[in-house]
């Protein structure tokens, strides 16, 4: 008889895998970092259009994350007698580089040491992570002290407010009726604005080219898995195609809804927590299809410039469910047929009501006029 042999199996987490997959995470993390230090210091202050603790506050406020974070997490590991490893730290290290490049530019230093706090003592806690991104609920922390204290338009930075007198109006819906490139894009430059990240938001969320090649370099790693993102990306992309269509936009409206309003970001480093969100294949489809509603609801009938943050945070509620979803649907995946249909009938019904009932009467696309010039 032979003798029983117990071995690691690949259901065993390698600790070793993990500090290579939080490496991968880092690096793609560092030209986000360098980028917000660019757009909002570096570039205006050669322009002459700010000071030099002006240039300096970019890196001021990602310094304050990182320290406040790392302080934090150091003491709870005292207190628990327990010691970091090589993984911990990179841990840390990435959660408070996405967290610092979610801030808008106007962040006061004090709310950044409260929320970076608040979110390294969620991160500690791990009952709480199956539920909730720690990364979101510090960001939202932050917005919301932001609402109650300050005035004006917190994203933007020195050269921004001085070139942008009058804020632009980024509702989707204006005056009953659906917003065109005149309101969304025009005000801003054109839509290779958007996509090179010279435009407000937050430090490091507006260059769609680097989170593209950052997106590409994790799946390549294999420290994302890309079913999320591509599902929630698409998502809001068909709705906003449904609803362009009625109103003759060009394809610029599609493209806008997804390199717009952080959404690329929030798809790639938070939407893809492992910790907060489904594991299986349905479950992830499932989470990436309701976010992209979610996203849509909040921008078009709330107006809600933070529809990215929330939709992920109500979300990451439901994640334990969807998975008990896509667990069914693995062995009997004609049960989840009937879920995914009406998430596919809500998906259009959205698309054509939005379309049809806030569609611009002249059925002009401002876009199609200026390129036509």
């Amino acid at each position: 008889m032979k003798a029983f042999v117990l071995k690691d199996g690949p259901f065993i987490k390698s600790q070793v895998k993990a500090r290579h997959l939080s490496l991968y995470l880092l690096i793609a993390l560092i030209p986000l970092v360098l980028f917000a230090w660019v757009k909002n210091g570096i570039y205006p202050y050669l322009h002459q259009n700010m000071t030099f603790q002006e240039m300096c506050l970019p890196i001021i406020l990602i310094v304050s994350t990182v320290m406040t974070s790392i302080i934090t997490h150091y003491l709870i590991q005292k207190i628990k007698k327990e010691k970091m490893n090589t993984y911990q730290w990179l841990n840390i290290l990435n959660i408070s580089f996405i967290f610092s490049l979610l801030l808008p530019i106007q962040t006061p230093i004090y709310f950044v040491v409260i929320a970076s706090f608040v979110m390294t003592v969620l991160e500690s806690c791990e009952p709480l992570k199956k539920y909730t991104n720690p990364i979101v609920i510090g960001i939202l922390l932050i917005l919301l002290g932001n609402i109650l204290f300050l005035q004006g338009n917190i994203y933007y930075n020195t050269y921004e407010q001085k070139q942008l007198v009058d804020t632009p109006s980024e509702a989707m819906i204006t005056n009953n009726q659906l917003s065109g490139y005149q309101v969304l894009v025009q005000p801003y430059g054109r839509i290779l604005d958007f996509i090179l990240g010279s435009v407000p938001g937050g430090l490091g969320t507006t260059c769609s080219i680097l989170l593209i090649f950052a997106f590409l370099y994790l799946c390549y790693k294999k420290a994302i898995e890309w079913e999320i993102t591509i599902t929630y990306i698409l998502t809001v992309f068909g709705i906003s195609a449904f609803i362009g269509l009625f109103s003759k936009f060009g394809y610029w409206y599609p493209i806008y809804q997804v390199i717009s309003g952080g959404l690329l970001f929030g798809a790639i480093f938070l939407a893809t927590d492992p910790m907060s969100t489904p594991t299986t294949t349905a479950g992830k489809i499932l989470y990436g299809l309701c976010l992209g509603i979610i996203t849509t609801i909040l921008r078009y009938f709330v107006g809600c410039n933070e529809s990215v943050l929330i939709s992920i945070f109500l979300m990451s509620l439901f994640s334990i469910k969807l998975d008990d979803i896509g667990s069914i649907a693995r062995f009997h995946f004609e049960k989840s047929i009937p879920i995914f249909i009406c998430i596919w009938i809500c998906i259009l019904a959205l698309g054509i009501f939005i379309g049809t009932k806030y569609q611009v009467e002249q059925g002009i696309d401002v876009y199609q006029k200026r390129e036509s010039i």
